[in-house]
């Protein structure tokens, strides 16, 4: 008899660990989930093809945020994002440390439109290939 309450004590014990907090929250966007490094941006409007080392420039995406932070600044932005399969659409993102929201506008050196909208060409393990009306963002995964 004791052996059965120890299993059953057991089985509720794993049960909470692995159905508390809603669940696990680890892989919740797939392939988009990770680290990212810009590795070229091409602007539609003038056709130039950019990236240097000086503009090292990182988003990284876990849950519902996205963070983009430029290695030679201080400071960073987080946004809230909704993720449709073929798009990403940013919300008004945080600046910190300040941690004042502010205007999407304000993301245009961190190649986010003045909408935040995103069409995703290309997301894999590896890659990833944003575009907007204004330009086409490269990444790989760091």
């Amino acid at each position: 008899m004791k052996n059965v309450s120890y299993y059953i004590a057991l089985l509720l014990l794993c049960i909470v660990l692995f159905t508390g907090c809603d669940g696990w929250k680890w892989d919740e966007n797939g392939d988009l989930d990770g680290l990212w490094q810009l590795t070229e941006w091409h602007d539609k409007t003038t056709g130039n093809v950019t990236m240097t080392k000086n503009d090292e420039l990182y988003y990284s995406v876990q849950l519902k945020l996205l963070k983009m932070q430029k290695m030679d600044k201080s400071g960073y932005y987080f946004s809230y994002f909704t993720n449709t399969g073929d798009s990403l659409f940013l919300e008004a993102p945080v600046h910190w440390p300040e941690d004042e929201k502010r205007p999407l506008s304000e993301l245009a050196p961190y190649g986010v439109p003045a909408n935040g909208h995103f069409h995703i060409d290309v997301l894999n393990s590896k890659n990833m290939v944003l575009s907007s009306t204004t330009a086409i963002l490269s990444f790989r995964k760091y």
